[in-house]
């Protein structure tokens, strides 16, 4: 009996201890959860989720390098230049009840030495819907496909972004669009004309998809000048060898050609190996002062990693009897 009370005792006295431990214990409040970047594949690479939210940011850009050599007008001698542009790309893209909400924000920089940095300047800004896009937008004649080294095709001095709105419709094989432009003040190249009210309108429509075979054509109206351009792109990929021809007509001059009449060009790639292409290009330019003259080229590019570049080009025109070329070191991020 004496071992029996001992033993009952013991127990009880633990039970005592054990509860006076537990009334002093401090209890740690639970951490908050912790929330990691997660990928966002729904629009492609390169998204990732904005923490706490359902918005898909990517970020992208590129830092071009260039040196090259060509004829002072002024002077008629031969000069070396340099320049370095850099653009930083940001894109958000949203689901909604009216479709996928995006914007995108690209900033340019364009450095030549001699002369100061232009500083960063908002190059696009706009808001997409769908096809839908309004903003500071590329219009189609600035982004109209051709890769050419001897002509980017509807040349003016400035870089033809516009205040504007458009859409786009895309079929499985094929596309079209209409685009209208504020184009009040496009000119410090507008001579007298400098500051009216101008719009533009823009249209364009395409084949292909990601064929091998891919065609498209693109016009552009200035209201202001009651001028108007046509241009007519296509290409064929086969295999190791792409060839594009080009041509463009306009009416006069206008905010979207400001030089040329006519220009036919066209320009053939071949890959040497998965990293080394080589390839001639020639375009005839007829200006509006109804002169005539050709610029003719050949140019080698070299992948030395994923996302870098290098181009070399060397080019001839005949209106001046000029040479021309350039070495050149793209980074794309």
């Amino acid at each position: 009996m004496f071992i029996k009370r001992v033993l009952l005792g013991s127990v009880a006295s633990l039970v005592a201890l054990s509860g006076a431990k537990a009334a002093d214990a401090i209890v740690a409040a639970a951490p908050e959860p912790a929330e990691y970047v997660r990928v966002c594949d729904a629009f492609g690479t390169g998204y990732f989720y904005i923490p706490g939210t359902e918005t898909c940011l990517k970020f992208s850009g590129e830092i071009r390098a260039t040196v090259g050599f060509n004829k002072n007008s002024a002077t008629d001698n031969y000069r070396w230049y340099d320049q370095v542009r850099t653009r930083l790309a940001i894109e958000t893209k949203t689901d909604s009840e009216v479709g996928a909400i995006g914007t995108y924000v690209q900033l340019q920089s364009i450095y030549n030495s001699g002369s100061n940095s232009d500083g960063f300047k908002a190059r696009q800004a706009y808001i997409s819907v769908g096809g839908f896009e309004a903003g500071r937008i590329l219009g189609f004649v600035d982004n109209n496909g051709n890769w050419s080294e001897t002509n980017s095709f509807f040349n003016t001095i400035n870089d033809t972004t516009f205040t504007g709105a458009s859409y786009t419709y895309h079929a499985t094989n094929a596309y079209a669009g209409l685009e209208v432009d504020d184009l009040t003040g496009t000119g410090g190249l507008m001579g007298t004309k400098t500051g009216s009210n101008q719009v533009g309108i823009e249209a364009t429509a395409g084949f292909g998809g990601q064929g091998p075979y891919q065609a498209w054509v693109i016009g552009a109206y200035d209201s202001f000048y009651h001028e108007g351009n046509v241009y007519a792109h296509g290409q064929a990929d086969l295999g190791p060898n792409h060839l594009q021809l080009d041509g463009q007509w306009s009416s006069g001059y206008n905010s979207y050609e400001t030089l040329y009449k006519w220009q036919v060009g066209g320009s053939y790639n071949y890959d040497v190996t998965s990293k080394l292409t080589l390839g001639p290009g020639a375009t005839w330019f007829k200006p509006f002062n109804d002169t005539n003259f050709w610029s003719i080229d050949a140019k080698a590019g070299y992948t030395l990693a994923k996302g870098l570049t290098a181009y070399g080009d060397v080019g001839y025109k005949t209106d001046d009897h000029s040479w021309y070329g350039y070495m050149r070191l793209l980074r794309k991020f």
